[in-house]
């Protein structure tokens, strides 16, 4: 679901929340084909597992699609000038999604880097969030939203490593 607009109103939420509940869907049905395990770590894991895999993976993808391949309408509809930064940070984008498909292969310590690359990821919208209602001198429901999304997504996605454990250990 590519949103008609996005101007940094509910419809960048609502594009990130499909994708997340695409994540907890696509490892409730690992979960399910596992028999479901008692063990909080191994649930957590798989879970945290699919928000790489399937969420991140599903961010590069729109990344690419919106802010490279379709960087010149993105821009206009955007009322954005375009040009080299909205590809690099599409590119951003596609770096985050191949993190987390990596994911699937590379895990333990690899994770960490994946979880710190969409820290990243997250305080850059937190800022670009928080400058808009700050430049608009408005803080509607819609930026209150993406400001609220930027922060318990973070939250989740680093309760779930710290209950899989094994992933914040020094080696």
């Amino acid at each position: 679901m590519i949103p008609k607009k996005l101007s940094g109103r509910s419809e960048t939420a609502m594009w990130f929340l499909v994708l997340w509940l695409f994540g907890l869907i696509s490892g409730a049905v690992h979960l399910w084909m596992l028999g479901f395990p008692g063990e909080m770590s191994e649930i957590s894991r798989v879970l945290l597992l699919h928000q790489f895999v399937v969420t991140f993976g599903l961010v590069g993808i729109i990344g690419y699609v919106v802010n490279i391949a379709r960087a010149d309408q993105t821009a206009k509809m955007l009322g954005w000038p375009g040009g080299p930064f909205q590809v690099k940070y599409g590119f951003s984008q596609v770096g985050l999604g191949v993190m987390g498909i990596m994911a699937i292969w590379f895990q333990g310590n690899f994770w960490v880097g994946v979880l710190v690359t969409m820290y990243i990821y997250g305080l850059s919208g937190l800022w670009s969030h928080t400058y808009v209602m700050i430049k608009n001198r408005k803080a509607d429901g819609d930026s209150i939203g993406n400001l609220i999304m930027d922060v318990v997504y973070q939250a989740f996605i680093t309760v779930l490593s710290i209950l899989a454990g094994g992933i914040w250990v020094m080696s």
